[in-house]
């Protein structure tokens, strides 16, 4: 019976512990970015809030978006030139602590065998949230943008960065491909 009962507590805290990303974009009114064919990141001001300031992470990230807007068919400008999009990535990690009420809350035994007062678990994570911004740099216009959150690992771990992956394709499924 105890097994039982740790096996639902199990089933129950699971959909908490691996939940999908959460993707939301936007493509502004009237904005046409399939128009514009190269771009560029833009580099923020490393005082500027969320700005990624780990030079590995923005790196990384600006890899994975590349990838992404070469998929729907925009290319990057040549080295020392400026896009005709500009790319805009801000973000930031923070601790997060998630309780599950386990067992029975109260001292009821429903039938199922001994009685017991109910319990919880606690389970720490950290959430990223990630701003990626496509910009008309010479009219200055926001075009499109994403908003992802994610629970993440501890670390520059392999797995954070697949799960970063994987929502940035679904992402992207929204940014018009180039004509």
């Amino acid at each position: 019976m105890i097994k039982l009962v740790w096996v639902a507590a199990l089933v129950a805290l699971a959909p908490g512990l691996a939940q999908a990303a959460e993707v939301r974009t936007a493509l502004e009114t009237g904005a046409d970015p399939a128009k514009f064919r190269t771009y560029s990141f833009v580099q923020p001001d490393p005082k500027a809030k969320g700005a990624i300031k780990d030079s590995r992470v923005r790196h990384r990230l600006e890899q994975l978006v590349g990838r992404q807007l070469m998929d729907r068919g925009y290319t990057p400008a040549a080295p020392g030139q400026v896009g005709e999009i500009g790319v805009n990535l801000a973000g930031h990690v923070e601790p997060k602590q998630k309780v599950f009420v386990v067992g029975r809350p109260g001292p009821y035994d429903y039938g199922w065998g001994r009685t017991e007062i109910g319990g919880y678990r606690i389970h720490d994570y950290r959430e990223g949230t990630l701003f990626v911004d496509v910009v008309d740099l010479a009219g200055k216009r926001l075009l499109w943008r994403a908003h992802i959150t994610e629970a993440l690992t501890q670390g520059y771990s392999e797995e954070n960065f697949e799960k970063v992956n994987r929502a940035l394709a679904e992402a992207f499924k929204t940014l018009p491909s180039r004509k």
